[in-house]
């Protein structure tokens, strides 16, 4: 079975693009290349709309199944059909704001000792076990909007399994961990010198396109758990 070429992991910004249908079914398609980014990874998918003789169809969802892309659709596409997809890019485009914010947040947090990240989203961090205090959480508020300030730019760049040095870092060696040993080449992620970590997200080209933060603040749970909750400024 053909696999879906991912347009989007070597160009975030991409916004249209030409693909031809290889796979059908009950309102989705499979196309042969897509810059529609499927759901992952904490990041929704995109949105947007297929152009097939001239008439739109929606593209309502996206979803990565094994090594192909299934694009839920407002209506039914032949297969072999030629089709221009159009990606919503307002909703990429703040998908990728907050999806480098939470990067670089997380790196500044793990810096500073903050211990184990456990979950995020693009409005919280949680953190189990960990020693996050009041005095950290501002400090990490100065250094984010520092770090917007010096519009760092956001590296992509692949390596080995073999090259890849996570060192002592617990959840990263957690997470390489789970992915497929068959999967030997790795896509990172590198925002400034603030972070790096592997991930297949899309992201902005520089930490000006972030944004300062609006929101930075924390929660104190049981058993050392700490909740960090976080909005960024429109831009």
């Amino acid at each position: 079975m053909e696999d879906s070429v991912l347009l989007y992991t070597d160009n975030p910004e991409l916004k249209e693009f030409d693909a031809v249908v290889i796979r059908t079914g009950p309102k989705f398609v499979v196309l042969d290349k897509t810059g529609f980014y499927p759901e992952g990874g904490g990041q929704p998918s995109d949105t947007g709309k297929l152009i097939v003789n001239g008439e739109e169809v929606r593209v309502i969802k996206v979803m990565k199944r094994g090594k192909q892309v299934f694009h839920y659709l407002s209506e039914d596409i032949t297969i072999d059909e030629k089709v221009h997809g159009v990606v919503d890019w307002n909703l990429r485009f703040k998908y990728m704001r907050l999806h480098s914010g939470e990067h670089l947040l997380t790196g500044l947090f793990e810096a500073l000792g903050s211990g184990p990240k456990v979950f995020s989203s693009f409005s919280q961090l949680d953190f189990k076990p960990s020693e996050i205090d009041e005095e950290m959480v501002e400090t990490v508020r100065k250094m984010f909007n520092e770090a917007v300030e010096l519009d760092a730019p956001v590296d992509i760049y692949y390596t080995s399994r073999e090259e890849l040095d996570v060192g002592d870092d617990k959840r990263k060696q957690s997470f390489l961990a789970k992915i497929p040993k068959n999967i030997e080449t790795l896509r990172m992620v590198k925002i400034g010198p603030f972070t790096e970590t592997f991930c297949m997200g899309t992201h902005v080209k520089s930490t000006g396109d972030i944004g300062k933060l609006k929101e930075l603040s924390m929660e104190s749970k049981k058993k050392r758990k700490k909740i960090v909750y976080f909005e960024f400024e429109d831009i």
